[in-house]
């Protein structure tokens, strides 16, 4: 046999001795991987397999994937390196590969890599997404509508990317947001209350006098929805437009108190320096004193505001509250009187008098329970009405009729949390342990803190 032939067979033999049992390794870590209870031993695995299979560097991106599941985002970028390295990233991979890196608190990073990924051969649609959240959370607002527009292309039937796009679009293009936020509602019934709120924000603010007040007029509708971080922008660019616009310096101010920005006293004293005489400024005002717990410069704001607008109910709500909190239940009383005589239809400010009354245990007999009954007759399937009424006949001792009324109320609603807790007083009054446990359990889990605290005490 021709030596070189010889040797060559020799070495043939050598390797395959060598690399079959390596190779083999290989694969046996494969199945290892597949069969492992816990991600990090999976991972683990995978990894080993690469190591032995270098034909396999799909095998990285597997052991990056269990890397992430086990929640070890800098072992799951090591391994998606080293498979970008031998160009064998899937779709999916570049996805994963900038979810551990903005996981990692790295969000510049991953958004490199994201829009790294969009120039590959293949992309995943989900790139579109993750883009936008980034460049959203960065405030690069036209960016992340740019990129949620195309995530909606690929998936019409995202209800919640529709809505997430008609928010961004409010910003830049408002008659573009409409057919998203009514997309959105028609879509899931849950988006409904909301697209209804800004489509009525965004019609409203069409007819807007300035440019300034448009803005105003779709922040406010941002706000109602309690999308305060666009409300923010708009009423920002709103100040912008017009610097002498009380309103609008008054609204950024309640948008910032609402982020927890320091500046909001700042916007709302600058609003009031602008205009005095503008309630919605006296309002947004008594708002931030209440919140931070000043009463009594809440409530000389709520007054002013009564003064400039004193039809309105709404602020004398406001000022019985604030009385409630000084302590002076009679002017309280009072406040929350006069709304049902500005309003004597409404039963709403019928069934607030009750329902102060019932939480102050103040006047029950004599204007509580008359003020619940006239909300009733009313609005008579009105589960509220029913529960403040069968409240105030708890505390009126009138336990039978009491039951009946809540009862009522519960079948109106079933799901009514303070309707259960009343009912549970009602039980604790009559010595009805196992009624009682049952209401206030029931309540509990519809989200009262009060019948979990009285679970407390009386079913340690």
């Amino acid at each position: 046999m021709n030596e070189k032939l010889r040797n060559g067979l020799v070495l043939l033999v050598i390797l395959l001795a060598v690399s079959v049992p390596f190779i083999s390794s290989g694969y046996s870590e494969i199945e290892k991987a597949e069969t492992a209870s816990l991600h990090l031993d999976a991972a683990m695995h995978y990894q080993a397999a690469a190591l032995r299979l270098p034909w396999r560097p799909d095998l990285y991106e597997l052991a990056g994937h269990h890397f992430y599941y086990a929640e070890e985002y800098a072992e799951a970028d090591v391994a998606y390196q080293k498979t970008f390295n031998r160009r064998a990233l899937s779709p999916d991979g570049w996805v994963a590969w900038g979810d551990v890196i903005y996981l990692s608190g790295d969000s510049a990073r991953a958004a490199e890599i994201w829009v790294q990924g969009l120039e590959q051969p293949n992309v995943s649609e989900n790139l579109y997404s993750r883009l936008a959240n980034a460049y959203q959370e960065n405030k690069d607002y036209s960016r992340a509508a740019q990129y949620l527009r195309l995530y909606v292309n690929d998936h019409p039937e995202d209800a919640s990317a529709h809505y997430r796009l008609g928010l961004l679009l409010t910003l830049s293009n408002p008659n573009e947001a409409l057919p998203h936020l009514i997309s959105a509602s028609q879509l899931d019934p849950q988006f409904d209350p909301v697209a209804q709120t800004l489509r009525t924000a965004l019609n409203l603010s069409a007819i807007s006098e300035t440019p300034s007040q448009e803005k105003v007029v779709i922040g406010r509708g941002l706000g109602l929805v309690n999308e305060w971080e666009f409300a923010q922008v708009i009423f920002e660019e709103a100040v912008e437009l017009d610097e002498n616009n009380a309103e609008a310096w008054a609204w950024l101010g309640e948008a910032n108190q609402q982020s927890g920005s320091e500046e909001a006293l700042t916007y709302l004293d600058r609003a009031l320096n602008l205009d005095p005489n503008s309630s919605v400024v006296r309002g947004l005002r008594g708002l931030y004193f209440q919140r931070v717990g000043n009463h009594r410069e809440s409530l000389f704001e709520y007054q002013a505001a009564a003064k400039l607008e004193p039809e309105n109910p709404v602020w004398y709500i406001s000022i019985g509250e604030e009385f409630s909190k000084l302590g002076d239940l009679i002017r309280a009383m009072e406040a929350y009187q006069y709304t049902t005589v500005l309003e004597p239809d409404s039963a709403e400010y019928w069934r607030l008098l009750a329902g102060f009354c019932a939480q102050n245990n103040a006047n029950v007999r004599d204007v509580g329970i008359p003020a619940a009954q006239t909300a009733v007759t009313l609005e008579p399937d009105e589960p509220l009405s029913l529960d403040v009424l069968g409240w105030l006949l708890v505390l009126d001792g009138r336990y039978p009729e009491a039951e009946r009324i809540l009862m009522d109320a519960l079948v109106r609603n079933s799901q009514l949390a303070s309707a259960h807790y009343h009912l549970g007083l009602l039980y604790l009054q009559t010595d009805d342990r196992p009624s009682m446990f049952d209401h206030l359990v029931k309540a509990r889990d519809l989200g009262s803190a009060e019948a979990e605290a009285l679970l407390k005490v009386y079913f340690p």
